[in-house]
């Protein structure tokens, strides 16, 4: 990166840039965060030079502002380096053949089994009982028999 186009860029932007130019040898995981800073980063000079554009436009200024589109530049193009890694890792990466064979193996084992297709007959449930239980109260409460009569007694029913 030649002076001029170092000097765009902040520190923490430049420490991205550089992030982008080695990225064979990192991990998904961090190639994902590194694509969220980037865009971020990308998105917050765009709006800036969209808000200077803005400005400059309103009072008949012509808007010359190439640092920030040299850094919005430099964004881009670690954007698209990272981007395009991430892309070639999911496209052809072994974990799409992984998940094809295991589904593939999921299926034969499926078809292998036989499948459950119920009891032999219908007695699991045999019905209600034959005889009401007298002993609980109407509405199957547990130790409510005399609740009733106690009810009616003070107030009425409820």
């Amino acid at each position: 990166m030649t002076a001029s186009r170092t000097h765009a860029l902040d520190e923490h932007e430049t420490n991205l840039v550089e992030q982008s130019r080695d990225v064979a040898d990192r991990p998904d995981r961090e190639l994902t965060d590194l694509v969220k800073l980037l865009r971020a980063r990308r998105d917050r000079i765009q709006r800036m030079i969209r808000a200077r554009s803005r400005s400059a436009s309103r009072e008949g200024k012509d808007n010359i502002d190439a640092g920030a589109r040299d850094k919005k530049r430099l964004l881009v193009e670690a954007l698209d380096r990272t981007t395009a890694e991430l892309s070639r890792r999911r496209a052809g990466g072994k974990n799409g053949s992984a998940a094809t064979d295991n589904l593939r193996d999921a299926v034969r084992r499926k078809a292998e089994s036989p499948s459950w297709t119920g009891p032999e007959d219908r007695t699991a449930n045999p019905g209600p009982a034959e005889t009401p239980n007298r002993r609980i109260a109407p509405s199957g409460a547990l130790h409510a028999e005399g609740m009733r009569a106690a009810i009616a007694r003070s107030t009425g029913d409820r």
